[in-house]
């Protein structure tokens, strides 16, 4: 039985939302990215050469529309700073359960991971893609992503503990939690749900 393109593309359709999900770390927004990532796709699927690789060409439109999206965003927060009257002011961690505050702390920490490491980071901890997987989407050998996904990792563990002492003192240790220390935190973290 023939497979149309369409039926071939979508049947990546969770994989692509958690590789937007990853990116934009909203719900909301990954579910517009996703939307748009098949648009695209399906736009250009004549220029697929390689029917075997429509997951790793998915997933390169995927990244890309997450990066320009991601661009977009900055220059737009970047104009409303520039021209709002009054500055904006973030909410201080006073009252906000633990989880919510160690969960902040994470996605600042991947937010500040340098580009070609978010992007392995992202592929591997959100899209839960092979190392093989996310070195042919990004043109790198298995071994290069390995070794970007290691130094992935120690940077977001070394920015969560550096900053995890100031979050400590906010947080109000519960009898089965020792602060930040006792905190598991889960993929759903990163989203913020």
């Amino acid at each position: 039985m023939n497979v149309s393109p369409l039926e071939e593309l979508l049947a990546h359709r969770e994989t692509v939302f958690r590789l937007c999900l990853g990116f934009a770390r909203n719900y909301a927004e990954a579910e517009d990215l996703a939307q748009e990532v098949f648009l695209k796709a399906m736009a250009a699927v004549e220029t697929l050469r390689d029917p075997g690789r429509s997951r790793e060409w998915l997933l390169r439109i995927a990244r890309n529309t997450c990066l320009d999206h991601g661009k977009q965003r900055r220059i737009r927060a970047m104009l409303l700073l520039r021209f709002a009257a009054e500055p904006v002011v973030e909410n201080a961690a006073a009252g906000i359960p633990a989880d919510d505050v160690l969960a902040s702390i994470l996605r600042k920490a991947v937010a500040c991971l340098p580009k070609r490491l978010k992007d392995v980071f992202i592929m591997r901890e959100y899209a839960d893609l092979s190392y093989a997987e996310i070195g042919r989407s990004l043109g790198l050998k298995e071994g290069t992503v390995m070794s970007r996904l290691s130094r992935a990792r120690d940077f977001v563990a070394r920015k969560v503990k550096e900053n995890a002492h100031a979050a400590e003192s906010s947080i109000a240790t519960s009898p089965r939690t020792s602060g930040v220390s006792g905190i598991r935190i889960s993929k759903r973290a990163f989203a913020g749900g």
